[in-house]
């Protein structure tokens, strides 16, 4: 088995009589393309809002580790500081900047960001406004979008808009992408294309990627290893080929598997 990069164990969250998780445990290892999956309302998104922060897991939960970091509720500000950041089902880019100006935003510990530095250490963050700059064009090329940089966030259509969300998280140099819907609303061309940029961070740039997906097709053509969730709990694990034969997730999916009808 490869190194673990991230591991959630025992998860538990309730709301009120809900039990949105019950014990769900979720391994994401380095070098592999991690999809979690499962009906609406099985509990994917809460995972996701827990293990990062949004969301404050249960007492009786068990752990949540990144890079032997122990990140269980942690404030969610603080989480991407070690390298695990996400994007949401809905876009969340600034839509009234362009996509230049919605990139340079991201970086971590920019000295402009202080107003003392700001007059106090101007050719230091005068350069590294430069740095930053090449680095948004380099990322906004490797993802096709560099044609639109000078757009404001609110004028790109849907694909590009997940494209930019994907390229403000690579600025920050993460080690783990958390990515909520990659291609919800995105036409099966385009979708592919998302997927081909998300394999080439995998195998070209060295980032892990746990995604949550309802697109069957490229969930099962592009990931490594497979979560499946029902009801709260991981039902199924393996590669796509074990997870498309399972009866228990044929049952979750359709209510009953095939031999059963």
């Amino acid at each position: 088995m490869s190194d673990i990069i991230f591991e959630a164990e025992n998860i538990h969250k309730y709301f009120g009589g809900v039990k949105a998780l019950q014990g769900a445990t979720v391994l994401v290892e380095k070098g592999k393309l991690t999809s979690l999956i499962g009906p609406n309302g099985s509990g994917k998104s809460t995972f996701f809002n827990v293990i990062t922060g949004f969301l404050k897991a249960e007492e009786n939960s068990g752990k949540i580790i990144f890079k032997k970091h122990n990140i269980k509720n942690l404030p969610p500000e603080y989480i991407p500081w070690l390298g695990m950041v996400r994007t949401f089902q809905h876009t969340r880019n600034f839509p009234q900047m362009t996509v230049l100006e919605n990139m340079l935003v991201s970086p971590k510990k920019q000295v402009g960001e202080s107003l003392i530095w700001s007059f106090l250490a101007k050719p230091i963050w005068q350069r590294e406004d430069a740095v930053n700059v090449k680095k948004a064009l380099q990322i906004l090329d490797f993802l096709e979008i560099a044609h639109v940089m000078d757009h404001l966030a609110s004028e790109l259509s849907g694909g590009q808009q997940k494209l930019l969300a994907i390229g403000r998280l690579l600025m920050t140099a993460p080690s783990l992408l958390l990515l909520d819907e990659p291609v919800a609303g995105v036409n099966p061309t385009l979708a592919n294309k998302i997927f081909d940029q998300i394999i080439n961070l995998k195998e070209k740039q060295g980032i892990d990627v746990l995604l949550i997906e309802h697109n069957m097709d490229v969930v099962m053509s592009f990931s490594d290893h497979i979560f499946v969730m029902a009801e709260g709990r991981v039902i199924a694990e393996g590669d796509p080929s074990s997870i498309q034969k399972d009866k228990k997730v044929l049952d979750a999916y359709l209510g009953e598997s095939p031999d059963e009808a």
